[in-house]
């Protein structure tokens, strides 16, 4: 792409994290401040915006490491490098020192690993915006690991995921995706395996992130009460510095077709009984993906989800339930998480399975009855259109939620840009919804994982 600085329309509401709103949120160049996308010499890509609701800036680095670039012997390596890399690699002073002065700047910080990459985020105050941008660049680029922070952040990552798997809600959702991307990257954990943690070194972590953490893998983004003026200058400035350096190409596979569905059930010390429902799901630049997001929303999430009346009806099967929908890069998942007691299992699936298999023929719209039925109708279409519009504009009241949105959006979205997101939000027609029902949900193969109380004799 031209290094030129241009307008830029592309923000985006981060599909990971927004249930009410997962997908691309592309606003009119009528209604955004003065913006700038270019691309530095060394590959990385910068998107800057003016918005001076708030004294306020957020800034994201996204960068295209995640646990698709693990193998089984690097196995937490992604996570381990972001954990060392958050507070300063060096010593335990080092990021004690670092820790303090970020505080006396009134600056929170944070970051996170995914199956794709991993995000560097940072909300502070306007005035210190230039002085959070250059800690950002001498964080990530020009940290030295140290052995013994290492071994600190090793002890660390080993209590949470003993933690997390002593949590039904987290324990599911991992052996579920095991089984539907079983032999894929995408069936690992992102915290890692313990041994491949215990035995990591300095050495093997350079080496692991060596072709990987450069700047052609990477985006910048900065939106917040700035002169645009003045940070593009100290953007080119500051972060132009960075070397150009060889980038190992970022692909992953597709993954294989889900073979056959399977169940599983495993007891464990807890209250109440999980039942999680995993099915294969398009890509995040997949043309299916928008209707998809309004079908989950539809059913099992908002304000009078569908599946409320099959779970929550007469018979109350389920106490809770969410579902999700996450794409991916290569790939993508929903999940059905149920919380229920152990006796509705057997019921809960029927009805469940009952259900999606009719659900390409259901009427999500207004516009599926005679004119003279249409008042005496739920348009569950329309309330999902209204609400994740709603949700939308939430959404960009935050500068830190905006910046990393449209980080991950640019380093993910293959995709030309056409149309506004909820322009395009409200061309899905309740058609689509039934053509998406049939071909993810509708007697699909699936993962079906029940996790239930331990028995008296167990415990």
């Amino acid at each position: 792409m031209e290094a030129s600085r241009r307008i830029l329309v592309v923000v985006w509401c981060a599909l990971a994290m927004m249930p009410a709103c997962r997908g691309a949120l592309l606003l009119a160049a009528d209604t955004l401040p003065t913006s700038a996308y270019f691309t530095l010499e060394n590959g990385l890509q910068v998107l800057l915006q003016e918005k001076h609701d708030l004294p306020l800036t957020g800034l994201a680095l996204a960068i295209d490491i995640g646990t698709k670039d693990e193998t089984e012997q690097t196995s937490g390596y992604a996570h381990l490098l972001e954990h060392l890399l958050l507070f300063g690699a060096g010593s335990k002073s080092d990021s004690e020192t670092r820790l303090v002065e970020l505080r006396r700047h009134g600056i929170a910080h944070n970051a996170h690993t995914d199956h794709d990459l991993m995000t560097f985020e940072i909300s502070c105050p306007a005035a210190d915006s230039i002085w959070a941008l250059e800690r950002l660049r001498q964080t990530v680029f020009y940290s030295r690991l140290d052995p013994q922070h290492l071994e600190s952040e090793k002890r660390i990552i080993q209590e949470e995921i003993l933690q997390l798997r002593d949590n039904p809600s987290h324990l599911g959702r991992l052996l579920v995706m095991e089984k539907l991307f079983a032999g894929h990257a995408y069936g690992r954990a992102v915290y890692g395996d313990s041994s491949s943690i215990q035995a990591a070194t300095v050495e093997q972590l350079q080496a692991f992130c060596d072709r990987r953490l450069v700047p052609g893998r990477c985006t910048l983004s900065v939106i917040g009460a700035f002169s645009l003026t003045e940070m593009e200058k100290e953007v080119r400035r500051s972060w132009g510095e960075l070397e150009k350096k060889p980038a190992l190409e970022a692909t992953v596979l597709p993954a294989e077709d889900l073979k056959k569905s399977s169940e599983q059930q495993i007891e464990l010390d807890i209250q109440a009984s999980h039942l999680f429902f995993g099915w294969r799901a398009p890509d995040f630049n997949h043309e299916h993906r928008l209707a998809l997001n309004l079908l989950v929303h539809i059913l099992g999430r908002g304000l009078n989800p569908l599946l409320n009346q099959v779970l929550r009806g007469g018979r109350q099967l389920a106490q809770q339930y969410d579902m999700s929908y996450l794409p991916w890069r290569s790939g993508g998942m929903i999940l059905l998480h149920l919380t229920l007691k152990e006796k509705d299992i057997r019921n809960a699936k029927n009805e469940v399975t009952r259900f999606l298999r009719q659900l390409g023929s259901f009427n999500f719209s207004r516009e599926d009855f005679q004119p003279q039925d249409r008042m005496y109708v739920l348009d569950f279409l329309r309330g999902a259109k209204n609400q994740m519009t709603y949700g939308t504009e939430n959404f960009r009241e935050a500068v830190l939620n905006m910046s990393v949105a449209s980080a991950r959006f640019l380093l993910l979205n293959r995709n030309p840009l056409n149309g506004a997101y909820i322009e395009n939000v409200e061309k899905v027609s309740s058609s689509d919804l039934r053509r998406v029902a049939r071909k993810y949900l509708s007697g699909k193969k699936w993962v079906l994982l029940a996790i239930t109380p331990l028995g008296e004799k167990k415990k």
